[in-house]
């Protein structure tokens, strides 16, 4: 059928776009064919009573472009919100440039190219130990403890920073972890 093939079509588009609707809806829809005219009891009388409200005068609720937006985006907030109850608007993590984003949610789930989550998890290396010999190279060991980034670590954070602080701290703290990283040269 030519009229369906045709992407032209707007009767086809406006369908198929209702029907990406209902398939993303958390209610379940099933779509069923009723051919009509096919002698089915009650089917000529289904289809003059459709023809009858067809020409009903019917509600219209214009709603325009800024509400739909608006509709559409909520609608996305919460289905997002749902599928992530961890998230904390507060958290200055999402206030940061997106590089520093990824140095930061590395950083606190450990996922990274340190030494030590790279040995363990992978098998990746000859050891997980950090170059400066004084035990493995962890998120924690680096941040906090690491003799080699000793100078780097007091020019970032002059008093002595919790590592809570700097993994989850205030918008400042984030900061210097993220500029810590980079200044060390060390890819995470």
């Amino acid at each position: 059928m030519p009229a369906v093939q045709n992407p032209r079509n707007k009767e086809l588009n406006t369908l198929a776009s209702a029907l990406t609707n209902l398939q993303q809806s958390t209610e379940q829809t099933v779509i069923q064919w009723i051919p009509s005219h096919c002698n089915i009891q009650g089917n000529e009388e289904a289809d003059r009573l459709a023809k009858e409200g067809g020409q009903l005068p019917q509600d219209e609720q214009e709603v325009t472009y800024e509400e739909a937006k608006t509709i559409v985006k909520e609608k996305q907030k919460r289905r997002w919100l749902h599928q992530h109850p961890d998230y904390n608007k507060k958290d200055a993590y999402y206030l940061l440039p997106r590089d520093d984003q990824v140095v930061i949610v590395r950083l606190r789930t450990g996922h990274c190219r340190l030494k030590h989550h790279l040995y363990t998890k992978f098998h990746i290396g000859d050891s997980a130990s950090c170059p400066c010999g004084t035990s493995p190279m962890t998120v924690e060991h680096f941040l906090q403890d690491c003799p080699t980034h000793q100078n780097l670590r007091a020019e970032t954070w002059p008093a002595d920073t919790p590592m809570r602080d700097k993994l989850y701290g205030p918008m400042e703290s984030l900061r210097r972890t993220a500029a810590f990283i980079r200044a060390s040269g060390v890819a995470v």
